[in-house]
């Protein structure tokens, strides 16, 4: 009664071109090039990126392949045809080749009832409250069911203790939906074993102004979401909460550890504090538990996560997450000498800033 479950932050898959560009909009600058013409930049912006998204979206699908995983939760996926089309393109033929070579010498029945295990023909992409489009999704290799909780408000989180004068800064009024992606309920059966995952993407580490603290600043409002997401897991297991089998993924856009010394500005205790979940990272080393870069400030963070329930924690005490880290660009030193996948780039191409987190787990009845 394993699967294997997989979190990964794809790094805006897009299925629609940014006309609104992120750079060199007034100039109108193409890598190295000026275009004076304004139409005439776009068409070649437009060309341009497609290129480069091409090479990114190849390096995507190798790293969500070497997974492995039964299920993976998705962030950052701008709809259900941008996750059809990078799987039918991308992700497909990188799994057909494995299944091509792992199946030598099966026999056709060998191959029919082995087949849906290595392909990803249940996937689902729900819209949530992102203004930019990026959605939470999941792929997975056997039929689920998916809940929405984008609608969740403030006022349902009247009990948190919330610093409310700093959310109410921020322009926030109590019916405003509280969650800035969504939480998306996944369910789903292993050997006849009920299992619940949370996918969250909590709020980025956005500073109020120029020259603020990011993290600090956008604190009060991914508590928020912290406490939105415990609230609705107590509410959905009740009393039997500690004893049900569930799992929150996802990038949660914070870490309340860097290479195991605590920090400050946390949003994360809700979901650690007094044994809620228990996070199976900790048994990997003090400075390999980081799944992010920043290399502004040379900072080695875990933003992406796997928290186990009690019940889950406690069958599987040896269970250790894997974090996938060739699709990362060269430009990180602590993998000066690590493999990387072809073609990886100093900066970019890469199979985005996020490393895949995956963990195999049984699922007890």
């Amino acid at each position: 009664m394993t699967i294997r479950i997989a979190t990964f932050n794809l790094e805006n898959l897009y299925a629609r071109f940014d006309f609104a560009g992120k750079v060199n909009r007034e100039a109108r600058i193409v890598g190295t090039y000026a275009v004076t013409d304004k139409s005439a930049y776009e068409a070649v912006r437009m060309a341009f990126e497609a290129v480069a998204s091409d090479d990114m979206r190849q390096l995507t699908a190798l790293a969500l392949a070497d997974t492995r995983a039964d299920l993976v939760c998705l962030q950052e996926v701008d709809s259900q045809q941008a996750l059809d089309v990078f799987y039918a393109n991308y992700l497909y033929p990188v799994l057909r080749q494995i299944f091509a070579r792992a199946a030598k010498g099966w026999s056709e029945a060998e191959r029919q009832a082995r087949d849906p295990a290595f392909f990803y023909d249940h996937r689902h992409v729900i819209t949530g409250n992102d203004t930019r489009g990026i959605d939470v999704g999941v792929l997975a290799n056997r039929p689920v069911s998916t809940r929405s909780h984008a609608e969740l408000t403030y006022e349902c989180l009247d009990g948190a203790p919330l610093d409310w004068a700093a959310i109410a800064a921020h322009g926030i009024k109590r019916e405003d939906r509280v969650l800035r992606r969504d939480c998306l309920a996944i369910d789903i059966e292993v050997e006849g074993a009920p299992l619940t995952i949370f996918n969250c993407h909590f709020k980025s580490m956005t500073p109020n102004h120029p020259h603020g603290d990011g993290r600090a600043d956008s604190q009060p409002l991914r508590a928020a979401e912290v406490w939105a997401v415990r609230q609705l897991i107590e509410a959905r297991f009740g009393g039997a909460l500690a004893e049900s089998n569930w799992v929150i993924c996802g990038d949660f856009n914070d870490f309340y550890e860097v290479d195991g010394v605590p920090t400050r500005h946390s949003a994360l205790g809700p979901l650690l504090a007094d044994g809620f979940a228990v996070d199976p990272m900790q048994a990997r080393a003090l400075d390999d538990r980081w799944t992010h870069y920043y290399p502004e400030g040379d900072a080695y963070v875990q933003l992406d996560y796997i928290l186990l329930s009690p019940r889950l924690a406690r069958a599987n005490p040896l269970a250790v997450p894997e974090i996938l880290r060739k699709g990362l660009p060269w430009r990180v030193p602590r993998l000066e000498h690590a493999p990387r996948y072809p073609r990886i780039g100093w900066a970019r191409p890469k199979a985005s800033d996020h490393c895949p987190v995956v963990i195999e787990i049984n699922v007890p009845k």
